[in-house]
């Protein structure tokens, strides 16, 4: 039976046993730029650049704060944080949700997705105190996925000692980009697995470990599924650890894997060997598991009364050593102010996903692509990690606002070139949300340019969600 159908039927299994969401998801930058701001203040001292984000740890810190040492954009930070922890342990509700896209978007940062013309999602959650299932059940139209029917957000999470073990249709977001994570991000559609995490990140383990403070754990297997085509399926490998050795600094190792190819055999016997990066070698001397790592880092602090954020992330093969070989990057800042009633968040990004693969000479790209996996780096046909995708180098520059009100937007400009296609991209997205009807409106309007060596060709699309919960 496939993961996906496991995932579905287990849900309906565990129904009965209905407390709070266990994490916070990779679909509210909002949620996110305020979890970020509090960090910067030092009132959250433990990792957060791992998405989904366990609320545990987070919650305990929130019930430590002295409201009175923070500033005023901390205090609205707080307030939205205690809001979201709220609003995850109401209870068990259901909801639905519409959206709809004039051109499906090709670049997914953190936040919603928008990879379809058309879909409607239906969802319910049932909270117990160990036990959460949550069943999301979506009909798309035109979905670069080339899927009609989804499941996609659906999960089963049992709780047991300080770990969460979950079988899952859910989106991940590792390290602290904000538009293209090296090595896994929301860009494809989520894939079915079971994964493990630490639930809460407190330091437990000998003392003379205790240097690297509040640790994080999180590992998950699924299936890495091809266009229209089931036989073609291969197995995924992903991996994080993350410390917060000092308060405001995170510090992060990842590992991602493609394995058991429809050119190979492995299955989940070959597992051991993604974890302990053995290569597995054939005639060529041609690695047929595509295996990759990167390190992370992200420091927050007040800084002249004002909370700021460094953060890069170095990514590459992992052939040859424990680091990143044939390698990309991404460097950013983020800064943050506001009042008691608002939180303004802007940051820079800057990606090079360019790679020369010096190990087989008949591909351009190391990392994203693969001879044994045919569609390379991708799930569904999306890009698994930085939605430029590969061989690009791309500058974003992004500023969002949000009020105690519930009203919230943003404005974001992309430059992206296009090296090896001689292709120059300028994207602009202005995006905003309110209350409607009882429930949460969001609209995103979006203008493209892009060069070509003698031509040039402008586009424009528009985008619209709304959600209602009961």
């Amino acid at each position: 039976m496939k993961l996906s159908h496991i995932a579905a039927s287990c849900s309906l299994v565990f129904a009965a046993n209905v407390f709070a969401e266990p994490w916070i998801g990779t679909d509210d930058p909002f949620l996110r730029a305020a979890i970020e701001q509090l960090v910067s203040e030092g009132a959250i001292k433990r990792p957060v650049n791992s998405y989904p984000l366990m609320w545990q740890g987070i919650a305990q810190d929130l019930s430590m704060i002295n409201r009175n040492k923070l500033s005023d954009d901390g205090i609205f930070a707080l307030r939205k944080v205690q809001h979201a922890l709220k609003a995850a342990k109401s209870g068990s509700y259901s909801s639905v949700k519409v959206s709809g896209n004039s051109e499906p978007s090709n670049l997914q940062s953190f936040g919603e997705r928008n990879k379809h013309k058309g879909n409607i999602q239906g969802t319910s959650v049932l909270m117990g105190d160990r036990v959460t299932a949550k069943v999301s059940i979506g009909y798309s139209k035109d979905a670069t996925s080339q899927k009609e029917l989804n499941y996609d957000g659906s999960y089963l999470a049992v709780l047991y000692g300080n770990w969460s073990v979950s079988v899952e249709q859910i989106n991940k977001w590792f390290g602290p980009s904000n538009d293209n994570a090296s090595l896994l991000s929301n860009n494809a559609d989520p894939m079915p697995g079971l994964r493990l995490s630490r639930l809460n990140t407190d330091y437990y383990g000998p003392s003379f470990l205790s240097f690297i403070g509040p640790w994080n754990f999180s590992a998950f297997v699924g299936q890495d599924k091809y266009l229209k085509n089931d036989d073609k399926d291969t197995l995924f490998w992903a991996m994080r650890f993350s410390s917060t050795p000092i308060t405001g600094l995170e510090v992060g190792v990842n590992q991602t894997a493609q394995f058991d190819s429809p050119d190979t055999d492995h299955g989940f016997g070959a597992l051991s060997d993604v974890i302990l990066t053995k290569n597995k070698l054939d005639n060529n001397g041609i690695n047929e598991y595509n295996q990759l790592t990167s390190i992370d880092v992200k420091y927050s602090t007040r800084l002249f009364n004002q909370s700021i954020a460094l953060y890069g992330e170095y990514a590459g093969t992992n052939e040859l050593s424990f680091l990143p070989e044939d390698t990309m990057y991404t460097l950013g800042a983020e800064h943050f102010f506001g009042g008691q009633d608002f939180l303004v968040k802007s940051y820079i990004e800057y990606s090079d996903t360019i790679s020369n693969c010096r190990y087989i000479a008949t591909l351009s790209h190391c990392q994203y692509q693969h001879p044994y996996y045919e569609q390379g780096y991708a799930h569904l046909g999306e890009n698994i990690a930085a939605s430029i995708g590969q061989n690009v180098k791309g500058l974003s520059l992004s500023s969002s606002y949000q009020t105690t009100n519930g009203y919230a937007g943003f404005v974001k400009l992309r430059h992206m070139d296009f090296e090896k296609l001689d292709t120059k991209r300028l994207q602009l997205e202005a995006g905003y949300q309110q209350g409607l009807f009882d429930g949460l409106l969001k609209l995103k309007a979006t203008t493209w340019r892009d060069k070509f060596a003698n031509d040039s060709d402008t586009e424009f699309a528009l985008s619209g969600s709304w959600e209602y919960r009961f």
